[in-house]
């Protein structure tokens, strides 16, 4: 690790006021830096963590940013140099990302000082400062970043990074960095005809017709709970969703410590940036019905439904919430009507939906080729299918052959046998034992 430890003066006061103090001691260099004559600058904060360019460029081609490539390469595109304050040295974090030593990188995460970045077309310095956000006495500490900008080059900055944007979807996740949703479409799912009605239609039309709803006094809100077993396309029907243009997303990690209404911030947060989506995972682990299933979510029960009471009042507001199995769910939940609208289940494929998926995956699978293959996975999730799928890509590609039905059902048997043996062993009464 590069590192160079600064003192910082950390005043419990408002988020405005605590990037005054920590920026002016930089003033002077930043104003040389944007080229500021006096007409003033200007404080932005976008989604992408801007400053890791200048983490990229230090380390290099090995270096792995939590910016998605795409991002960082229209970036890097126009980025002509960078400079730090005089006197500092910059701070990056690193750690290798994996086992292999043919493929490892390094994820690097920017720890310290403002960076000035020189982007072409710009009259002057677009500077990036993470700025240290303190909760209230003996609460947690986040860090935030904000660029600052001449003001002539707001419009050139923005158009920037709607280009970088464009096409792509941010996750907003609360007490944490932003993430970005690789889109997904619809038609790229196999979907039970009822899961098409009650969530795709139903979210299509949702969106399309906010003033029927108004204009029939009806609340401009949804409310989703996806429930079945793991592998089935829970996550992939909010991916879609949130793949829609325009939409919002926003989640938490529940079991993560937080300031007292961290869920309320949110709500509010997603009724500032309608439409939005607000997302909900296993909500079964999160509250069981049986406490000693699992440890209590750091957010109270009470508050979750205070706000799932409240959403009606927030147009444009989604709710979607997955549970593996809603049994076990605490029945406060979906005791009350109107929390949820629609409680669809994801099961494991039938025939059919099997069927459709290997014709999907391989177009050059033939009906009666893949008979077999379908039969062999009964009680499959779409999961398994997919990693039957891979590996008869791979079992392909050593033979340098093509994905046929032959390779898949020996992919197929080879997958079934692995889940056998994983399942002798873990209800073995033998167990592991330790050894003195």
């Amino acid at each position: 690790m590069v590192s160079m430890i600064t003192t910082m003066d950390i005043n419990f006061a408002s988020v405005p006021a605590q990037i005054r103090n920590t920026l002016d001691r930089y003033m002077p260099w930043i104003r040389t830096c944007t080229a500021d004559d006096g007409s003033g600058l200007v404080q932005l904060r976008f989604e992408h963590p801007v400053a890791m360019l200048a983490a990229y460029r230090l380390i290099g081609p090995r270096c792995r940013t939590p910016m998605s490539s795409e991002a960082r390469t229209s970036l890097e595109k126009r980025l002509d140099r960078i400079e730090f304050p005089p006197g500092t040295i910059p701070s990056v974090a690193l750690r290798q990302t994996s086992l292999s030593p043919t493929t490892r990188e390094w994820l690097t995460e920017w720890l310290d000082c403002p960076v000035a970045l020189y982007f072409s077309g710009f009259s002057g310095a677009v500077v990036a400062a993470d700025i240290v956000y303190v909760c209230g006495a003996g609460q947690r500490s986040d860090w935030h970043e904000v660029l600052l900008a001449k003001r002539e080059d707001v419009p050139a900055l923005l158009a920037l990074m709607q280009e970088t944007l464009d096409g792509k979807h941010v996750m907003r996740v609360m007490g944490g960095d932003s993430v970005m949703i690789q889109p997904l479409a619809w038609d790229d799912l196999i979907l039970d005809a009822s899961v098409v009605r009650l969530v795709r239609e139903d979210f299509r039309l949702f969106l399309e017709r906010e003033e029927w709803y108004k204009r029939h006094r009806l609340p401009f809100r949804r409310g989703y709970l996806f429930y079945g077993p793991p592998g089935n396309g829970k996550s992939s029907a909010i991916r879609a969703m949130l793949s829609a243009s325009g939409v919002s997303g926003f989640m938490l990690n529940p079991f993560r410590s937080f300031d007292e209404d961290i869920l309320g911030a949110m709500f509010k947060e997603a009724s500032e940036s309608t439409p939005a989506i607000i997302v909900l995972e296993d909500l079964d682990r999160c509250y069981p019905l049986d406490k000693e299933l699992e440890p209590e979510s750091r957010i109270p029960l009470q508050q979750l439904l205070n706000h799932l009471d409240g959403v009606g009042s927030q147009d444009g507001v989604v709710v979607a919430a997955t549970a593996n199995d809603p049994s076990i769910l605490d029945s406060a939940i979906l005791r009350r009507p109107g929390r949820f609208d629609r409680v669809v289940g994801f099961k494991n494929p039938p025939a059919e939906l099997r069927q459709r998926y290997f014709q999907h995956m391989c177009a050059a699978l033939e009906s009666e080729d893949i008979t077999e293959c379908v039969r062999m996975t009964a009680n499959f999730s779409f999961a398994q299918l997919r990693e039957a799928y891979i590996l008869a890509g791979q079992i392909a590609l050593e033979e340098d052959g093509e994905i046929n039905a032959s390779r898949l059902v020996r992919a197929i048997c080879t997958l079934t046998e692995t889940m056998m043996a994983a399942d002798r062993k873990w209800n073995s009464p033998v167990g592991f034992q330790e050894t003195v």
